[in-house]
């Protein structure tokens, strides 16, 4: 059976995090209380930001809940992996730390995936 799981992240700041969702050309609606997100399962789960889940032909909605200060990511890791964005959590992942470190004043010279792995290189400060 399927079913929402809450994962920990360091995605503290809203702007960067709906910047990053919006380079992956994914429109987020956002709430002031947590909604409950959308699945054809059994399951149920809130969020303060969601995804739709017809943007990334799920069965589920993806969301963000809003606690301690960071935005902890809500879904579901079957329907996901069987979505149109398997690597959804890397693709975040990835873009939020360019934005932080280019919001930092850091150039990023170079990004490569190596081994499964995405390697961000950074050249100095402006």
């Amino acid at each position: 059976m399927s079913h929402f799981s809450t994962i920990n992240t360091q995605y503290n700041n809203r702007k960067v995090l709906l910047q990053s969702l919006k380079q992956m050309r994914l429109k987020v609606t956002e709430h002031e209380q947590p909604i409950q997100l959308q699945t054809t399962w059994s399951s149920q789960a809130f969020a303060h930001l969601v995804v739709e889940r017809s943007q990334i032909n799920s069965s589920s909605d993806i969301g963000f809940l809003y606690e301690d200060n960071t935005y902890k990511l809500v879904c579901d890791d079957y329907d996901l992996r069987r979505s149109t964005r398997p690597n959804f959590k890397q693709e975040l992942g990835t873009n939020y730390a360019v934005a932080t470190a280019q919001r930092l004043g850091y150039r990023v010279q170079k990004q490569e995936t190596v081994k499964g792995q995405v390697q961000i290189t950074l050249g100095a400060r402006r």
